[in-house]
């Protein structure tokens, strides 16, 4: 796990931490661009039509993944914040569902290609899907670093304590895999690593306060209690001198500001930890070591099967693409492929609650829906002329120019 990739020195932390899923996604969009404009270039269609497909899906994509996301977990994650707006807008924090993406951006697309561009639909619907999937792939390296989309959890049935499959992964402390398996109780922890609220109910201590309170490792705590005593020190002492009062009065204004800055900082990340290992006689450094003791028990790679899974769907495509008989064909197969195989990964997931109708998740019942939709299109596709009569090969101006000249 790796969530943030490296950051940028001399930034704030909102702005100078690289996340590894942005990352990805920033790949995926330039070598799915790419891709795509190869496809184009090699079918005689319009590159520069391609790139804004490329730009308008890139934005209604995020918009639409992020919309899913918050309409899904609206109850649990938005609905108790002090200002949801602003937990709706703060996608540094994370928050995408794939599904969310192709329902807003083939919409977009077909309204761009048919009122814009005014050009065939089914071409450059055919040219630009397949990089979809490719996205896709590249994306859920991404969503591996990040620690979310968890598998479920795989152990040996004979040996509780070993994983079932040799590919198994352990995500480490504080990762949403672990804070689930406790919550499932899958996983027993240490009362050390364990915060209480005053309700009763019971969390892991979060990851990244954690880190920081290591790398801190009590020097911010040690600045503020000795600048503490230095403050209560010298107001002692110039009070036995026999200091005028205001001389004193300044004094204990600096005493109390002191003792303000310490309280300040037992509210902040670092001080939570900090206050939780004083109960237990234990520093933030010994708590993060006691921590590595405990990561999640062995769950299946998801990711890394979506990730397979997607190159499968996009190489399938590609080929589908060039050795297709007729236009408008992708994005039915697109549909089916992907919705068959999004049914079975969801079966090994753990991160989605099964929260539709018959104890499917909510992406399993939206596969169910675009199954049916891309046996639908495939279904009109092979009944419509086999070409698409908008389908017009794009010459380049200097190309036409050339033709001309020759011509006259």
């Amino acid at each position: 796990m790796k969530p943030v990739l490296f950051t940028i020195p001399f930034l704030p932390e909102w702005l100078g931490e690289v996340k590894s899923y942005g990352v990805a996604m920033m790949i995926a969009f330039l070598t799915g661009i790419w891709l795509a404009c190869r496809r184009a270039d090699r079918s005689q269609a319009n590159p520069d039509t391609v790139l804004n497909l490329g730009f308008i899906s890139l934005i209604f994509g995020v918009i639409g993944a992020r919309a899913m996301f918050v309409i899904h977990y609206w109850e649990t994650r938005f609905a108790n914040q002090p200002d949801p707006l602003l937990a709706i807008i703060n996608i540094h924090a994370g928050g995408l569902e794939f599904w969310g993406g192709p329902l807003l951006v083939i919409p977009a697309c077909i309204i761009y290609l048919r009122f814009v561009a005014k050009t065939s639909l089914r071409w450059y619907l055919d040219i630009g899907l397949p990089s979809l999937a490719w996205g896709l792939a590249i994306t859920r390296v991404g969503c591996f670093l990040n620690g979310c989309c968890w598998g479920a959890v795989c152990l040996d049935e004979h040996h509780p304590d070993k994983a079932a499959l040799p590919w198994a992964v352990e995500f480490p402390f504080g990762s949403n895999a672990v804070i689930q398996q406790y919550k499932f109780g899958q996983l027993t922890l240490p009362k050390e690593l364990i915060h209480v609220l005053d309700s009763g109910e019971s969390f892991p201590l979060p990851r990244e306060p954690l880190e920081k309170a290591v790398e801190d490792d009590g020097k911010t705590w040690a600045q503020l209690d000795a600048a503490k005593k230095q403050a209560f020190d010298e107001y002692e002492k110039q009070k036995k001198a026999g200091a005028d009062k205001t001389a004193l009065t300044r004094l204990d204004q600096a005493r109390q500001a002191a003792g303000r800055a310490i309280s300040d900082h037992l509210k902040t990340e670092i001080g939570f930890i900090e206050s939780h290992g004083h109960k237990y006689g234990l520093t933030p450094r010994q708590l993060g070591d006691l921590a590595a003791l405990y990561p999640s028990k062995p769950a299946h790679p998801s990711q890394l099967y979506a990730v397979i899974n997607a190159f499968i769907i996009y190489w399938v495509l590609s080929t589908i693409f060039y050795y297709r008989k007729r236009h408008g064909v992708i994005l039915g197969w697109l549909f089916v492929l992907y919705s068959i195989s999004r049914i079975f990964l969801e079966a090994i997931r753990s991160d989605n609650p099964l929260d539709t109708f018959g104890g499917l998740t909510i992406s399993q019942g939206i596969s169910l829906t675009t199954l049916a939709i891309g046996l639908i299109w495939l279904w009109i596709m092979y009944r419509l002329p086999m070409y698409s009569p908008r389908a017009v090969p794009f010459v380049y101006a200097d190309e036409e120019s050339d033709e001309q000249t020759k011509k006259n």
